[in-house]
């Protein structure tokens, strides 16, 4: 390299027209040899942006509630929160608090078991899994009240299904408005489950402990089991209502081997209330026949269930009586299982989770419902704020009368 510096040096010396150009090409030689022999120095990859969190958010529960799980256990992707029953952490004033939960028990509660103070930048949450039949909101001062809801209502702020349908990919289908289910007719059914299904001999089982619920399912089942009479079936009952324990070593077992149907009958008709019932017939191969208020095209896989409602009891024991009699059409309520899973959710995908992630990143924005009561109690609900006085036989029923005639 410095000979060929000294020649152009002394070439330099000389007049030329090419001077210019040469040193040009000096500069390109230099160029050239500092790459090749000067290491360069890699600049390291920019990081990934961390999520900006305002340091802790804390949640008071108003209640202790069964329903609240330990968080640290929930894996969530935002982890910033602190859920705490402690209303004395703030010295008791509830006002310092990101969010409060209320839970079903506090549309019981009197208004001077309420908190009175509250910030505008503090939210009231209402929470709970439990139907509004059982848990009207009645008084006046729930109106306004109110700013997010974590119900299993599908129009919540946050929703609390009991379990969700998700494909073979890990996408969450249902619950939701507007689940669309791909048509998979011509997909046989799976060797394997049909012969979980070969040694079942019992038409339907039901494990129940709430026993006279006025949902009229008692009443239908009754019906239902005259029905099924005819046809040499029945519906074995187990539980508290029956005093009946379950066969083999636990319940799951025995509905698993013995039992073509489950009798997912709810205890209360609501919007969306659809409880883990189901699960009782998805997780242990028995049809579940379902009864209850929701709209289940929104919740269950089509073909996979029955829906009592949609049948004279008759006619439903003459359809459990041919699916049982032809097993081609009773493996055909198990196609689902090619292409669905039915469970608690993955991790990270709590309520709590999403509460969490809410509450850090504004994603829902500040609300209020001015008409909670009407929002949980729907325009048909608020009856059941009236005086016990105001019911008897016939106004004690909460469903569709013409639904009662249809059993008879």
């Amino acid at each position: 390299m410095m000979v060929t510096l000294i020649r152009l040096f002394h070439f330099y010396r000389r007049p030329s027209k090419y001077v210019v150009a040469s040193f040009l090409l000096i500069i390109a030689m230099v160029f050239v040899w500092r790459i090749r022999f000067i290491p360069s120095r890699k600049m390291a990859p920019t990081p990934p942006a961390p999520l900006l969190l305002d340091s802790h958010k804390y949640i008071l529960s108003w209640e202790n509630y069964y329903m609240i799980t330990d968080y640290d256990d929930l894996q969530c992707p935002v982890n910033n929160c602190i859920f705490t029953h402690d209303k004395n952490l703030y010295n008791g004033d509830y006002s310092q608090f990101d969010a409060v939960l209320f839970y079903e028990r506090s549309l019981t509660l009197p208004v001077e078991y309420l908190p009175i103070n509250r910030t505008s930048s503090q939210l009231y949450v209402f929470a709970t899994i439990e139907s509004s039949y059982n848990y009207p909101a009645c008084e006046l001062y729930f109106d306004n009240f109110f700013n997010w809801t974590m119900t299993y209502r599908l129009n919540s702020d946050i929703g609390w299904p009991y379990f969700v349908v998700r494909n073979l990919t890990g996408h969450i289908l249902a619950p939701s408005v507007n689940v669309k289910w791909p048509n998979h007719k011509d997909i046989p059914i799976s060797p394997n489950v049909i012969e979980k299904l070969a040694n079942k001999t019992r038409a339907a089982g039901w494990l129940v402990s709430h026993c006279r619920a006025e949902s009229m399912r008692d009443e239908y089942l009754t019906r239902l089991q005259e029905h099924l009479y005819h046809f040499s079936l029945q519906i074995d009952v187990f539980g508290a209502c029956s005093n009946i324990r379950c066969r083999y070593s636990s319940c799951e077992e025995m509905f698993t081997r013995d039992y073509y149907f489950y009798m997912a009958f709810e205890n209360s008709f609501d919007e969306d209330y659809v409880t883990e019932k189901v699960l009782h017939g998805y997780d242990n191969y028995a049809v579940p026949i379902v009864y209850g208020g929701a709209n289940y095209t929104r919740f269950l896989p089509p073909g996979s269930y029955i829906n009592a409602r949609e049948y004279h009891p008759y006619n439903l024991a003459y359809l459990i009586h041919q699916a049982i009699k032809h097993p081609s059409i009773y493996h055909e309520y198990f196609r689902w299982r090619h292409f669905y899973t039915i469970d608690a959710g993955p991790p990270g995908t709590h309520p709590l989770c999403k509460l969490c992630a809410a509450l850090n990143t504004n994603t829902i924005g500040r609300k209020t419902y001015d008409k909670f009561r009407l929002w949980w109690n729907l325009p048909n609900g608020m009856k059941w704020c009236l005086s016990p006085s105001f019911w008897n036989e016939i106004t004690l029923l909460h469903i569709d009368n013409k639904h009662i005639v249809n059993m008879y």
